[in-house]
């Protein structure tokens, strides 16, 4: 296989499944070690403590890693509201009808924490 075709597959990796078992990006940051599930008042604590790096995790689709300068933005815009409580959650009681179940990953290569919030539709 050559370099180029290397890199086109690892562009084309995808989520196949959920609950998510690897989280990725294309910078070559891996990681298995999800944590423990996050409620509405444990992400607010966690942007009160400082910048968090949300990551979208939707079945076909690559993990969206949404910018941590924009991640309080998101989190009032798109993920509060779409927040799921436990696992029983009706999907059309969400705007849209989808919604997120977060959990905490780790941190980044730079100490910033990850959420992953995979979505349900």
């Amino acid at each position: 296989m050559t370099e180029e075709n290397e890199t086109m597959d690892k562009n084309l990796k995808i989520i196949v499944q959920l609950p998510l078992r690897e989280l990725w990006r294309d910078d070559g940051f891996k990681s298995n070690a999800r944590g423990r599930p996050l409620t509405q008042s444990d992400i607010a604590d966690l942007l009160r403590a400082g910048q968090v790096h949300f990551v979208v995790a939707d079945a076909g689709s690559p993990p969206l890693w949404i910018s941590v300068s924009d991640c309080h933005r998101f989190w009032k815009d798109e993920v509060r509201s779409h927040l799921a409580g436990d696992a029983k959650a009706r999907l059309d009681e969400f705007p849209g009808s989808y919604c997120y179940f977060a959990s905490q990953w780790g941190h980044d290569t730079d100490g910033t924490t990850i959420v992953v919030l995979e979505k349900s539709h």
